[in-house]
């Protein structure tokens, strides 16, 4: 009637499915199905039917879980679509780019994704089912709705429809809480987006390093923080900010609220408890400076500021910033190395040119939740993995451990130069095992060797991708900035392939220097030893020459002995 097409998308169920779960893996399953198909259609924005009623039952069933607070404000309006994490073109990337030649940064940082829209929010169902009827629509609903111990919601939807609820669990009073919830946290986020402009930064989207200068503790609200109020909404805003500003580095999804709400003290010691502080003396005596939280390390900025430009009053520019950290990716844990986000593998290509297809839009995997990367393996016989960088390979890979070991006088031009030169110009020094590398698995052996580093764009022997293994290309998840900052604001150039040169050759020129010094030294020990043989030479003819001495003397004695004798025998 209204000239729409309508499209069956149908679900692959698990074979290990859960039923148990019945309810969260349907839910994963329709919005993955549903992101993909937006996606193939070219579709950003997706229009959902839930209702008033739907959004009661998710307030009640945030209730009865103990989901408070935020929790209470169940669907939003307009919303990124939910369970798409890594799915590209769906989950905040996808949208088309051509890099900005005014634009110093390495790569392309991802835009786009798909939005979902519940216009039909304040609408309550049986006012949707009435204007059906009136315009002669047929109401069609999944029968398994009434199944009520199917799942916890079915069992709610129960509860409405057969028993008379107080009117504070009414679906009005339900959907005025969320609405009264969405307004009170969404004052305090926009607050936090305002504050983004407050804040300065120094995002190097090739390691994912992060430092950052915060905004005064007075900026927090738009009126001086006298009382317990004040003090509390202070707080809120600055949740929102510290989440914001870990949202451009962190590899998760999802911010633990409780773990990251603790950390607030850290950034903003002036909401420490008056008692607290007077018990513990000076907040900076106590302040902890070197923490991890959001699977990001956090630690204070305890050099000169890197935004000497930017001063403040009663702010010595030559002494650390109180409000200034460094934000890097928290050393992966062992699950982390082998799980799902962080290790993919690439098949060879075969051997028929019917393998060689072109790069479909989805093959951009998100890695560690920070960058999106593609590549295609190009070789005949061996897997590519694809997989973040570990101490262990460091160690198998004593050339890249450091570049004044790695040459010896047969091999000055050694293909992991610039790969260590690169390594060696990362600080600090652990990001190194925070980035990921390509690696070649060999088909017979199964040993792995290292192929190079995609986001600092650096490989075996050279720069860039190795065209006879691999291709590759490289983007940083989409981060969110202030209302009036730009990409050249926020993100850095990062290290550059004349950065790694130059290290290379200061490397080399100092490899250079040593051996020169091992060879001189060398010489020397050589000529200390010429000079030590020549003495013991020296000796020994002077005893070889006293002692032919003793012998001729010994002749004489002996003759003149025997003549005496012989005389007297006479």
């Amino acid at each position: 009637m209204l000239g729409m097409e309508s499209t069956i998308l149908p679900l692959t169920w698990r074979d290990e499915f859960d039923s148990k779960r019945f309810e969260t893996e349907a839910r994963t399953l329709r919005y993955q199905a549903l992101g993909r198909a937006c996606r193939d259609m070219k579709i950003t924005s997706l229009m959902v039917g839930h209702h008033a009623d739907d959004q009661a039952e998710t307030v009640m069933m945030r209730l009865s879980n103990y989901r408070l607070r935020s929790g209470l404000q169940a669907m939003q309006r307009v919303e990124w679509i939910p369970e798409c994490e890594g799915i590209y073109g769906v989950y905040h990337s996808g949208r088309g780019q051509k890099p900005d030649p005014d634009l110093d940064i390495p790569f392309l940082v991802e835009q786009g994704g798909i939005q979902v829209l519940r216009p039909l929010l304040g609408f309550e169902k049986a006012r949707l089912i009435a204007t059906c009827e009136e315009k002669k629509v047929g109401w069609a609903e999944d029968q398994t709705n009434q199944i009520q111990s199917l799942t916890s919601r079915n069992a709610i939807r129960h509860l409405y429809k057969n028993y008379r609820l107080p009117q504070a669990l009414s679906v009005p009073s339900l959907v005025d809480l969320s609405i009264h919830m969405q307004e009170r946290i969404n004052w305090h986020k926009d607050s936090a987006h305002e504050l983004l402009d407050q804040c300065l930064f120094k995002l190097d989207i090739r390691t994912g390093r992060l430092v950052v200068r915060f905004p005064p503790f007075s900026a927090l609200l738009p009126r001086p923080i006298k009382t317990e109020a004040d003090m509390n909404a202070a707080r809120n805003t600055a949740y929102w900010l510290i989440e914001r500003v870990a949202e451009l580095v962190t590899p998760k999804f999802k911010a633990p609220l409780a773990q990251l709400s603790a950390s607030i003290e850290h950034i903003y010691p002036e909401m420490e408890q008056q008692e607290d502080v007077e018990a513990s003396g000076h907040w900076n005596t106590v302040r902890k400076t070197n923490y991890n939280v959001y699977s990001i390390w956090w630690r204070f900025w305890d050099q000169p500021t890197p935004f000497p430009k930017h001063k403040e009053d009663g702010i010595n520019l030559s002494l650390p910033h109180l409000r200034e950290w460094m934000l890097t990716r928290q050393p992966l844990s062992e699950s982390e190395k082998t799980d799902g986000s962080s290790y993919f593998e690439y098949p060879p290509r075969g051997t028929s040119s019917a393998d060689h297809v072109p790069l479909r839009k989805e093959s951009y995997r998100l890695i560690d939740g920070r960058w999106w990367i593609r590549i295609r393996n190009l070789l005949p016989d061996d897997t590519l993995i694809l997989r973040m960088f570990h101490k262990s390979d460091l160690e198998h890979s004593p050339r890249l451990k450091s570049s004044k070991k790695q040459i010896d006088d047969t091999d000055t031009r050694h293909p992991y130069r610039y790969m260590a030169a690169a390594l060696s110009l990362l600080d600090p020094p652990d990001l190194r095992f925070t980035i990921p590398a390509v690696f070649r698995k060999h088909a017979k052996t199964g040993v792995e060797t290292i192929v190079g580093f995609p986001t600092l764009d650096v490989r075996v022997d050279g720069f860039g991708q190795p065209d006879d293994v691999c291709e590759w290309n490289v983007r940083y998840k989409k981060i969110n900035l202030g209302p009036t900052q730009s990409m050249g604001d926020v993100v850095v150039p990062g290290i550059s392939r004349k950065d790694i040169i130059m290290a290379e050759k200061r490397h080399e020129s100092n490899y250079a220097q040593s051996a020169w010094h091992a060879r001189k030294i060398d010489m020397k020990m050589k000529e200390v030893e010429r000079n030590r043989l020549a003495g013991f030479k020296h000796v020994l003819s002077v005893d070889v020459r006293d002692k032919k001495k003793r012998d001729r003397k010994l002749d004489k004695l002996e003759a003149l002995a025997r003549a005496k004798k012989g005389e007297g025998d006479m």
